[in-house]
């Protein structure tokens, strides 16, 4: 969480302390009428209730981040194994398995081979497989096949 995000609870501690300091320091001083402490009292509580509600909200909503988090990463994965098991019902080896899983990140030939350490040519071979096994056309069908899966 950035400081940008909590500047009005900073604002509100901050409000706090300087009524909260404020209060004693004219219950101590003696001067001030009755009428002022009080008003800075009701100040002081009503500015110290949103403070609290504003970091239960906070605390929600860092719980719920949380919970997005671990969903996020288990469809991850869960999509993750539905793609390797559709790997395994096209009989893709696990080179080629691996280059799939590339080409559906978006990476370009020449990123993949550099990634593998290989010959470009070999990664269009590589490509040109998954491609005829998987009944795909091309990248944008080999993608389309998962995100439709996604979406049903």
């Amino acid at each position: 969480m950035n400081i940008k995000n909590l500047f009005p609870i900073i604002i509100l501690i901050l409000a706090t302390v300087f009524f909260a300091y404020d209060i004693v320091a004219d219950l101590l001083d003696g001067d001030e009428p009755l009428l002022h402490i009080i008003i800075e009292s009701v100040v002081f509580l009503a500015i110290s209730m949103v403070l609290f509600r504003e970091l239960h909200r906070l605390r929600l909503v860092k719980a719920e981040l949380s919970e997005e988090r671990v969903r996020t990463a288990r469809l991850s994965g869960e999509l993750l194994a539905i793609m390797r098991n559709q790997f395994v019902k096209w009989g893709l080896s696990p080179s080629e398995s691996e280059i799939a899983l590339l080409l559906i990140k978006g990476l370009s030939m020449k990123e993949i081979a550099e990634a593998r350490q290989v010959k470009e040519k070999t990664i269009r071979h590589q490509a040109t497989s998954v491609y005829s096994k998987s009944g795909c056309a091309g990248r944008h069908e080999l993608v389309a096949h998962f995100i439709e899966d996604l979406m049903s």
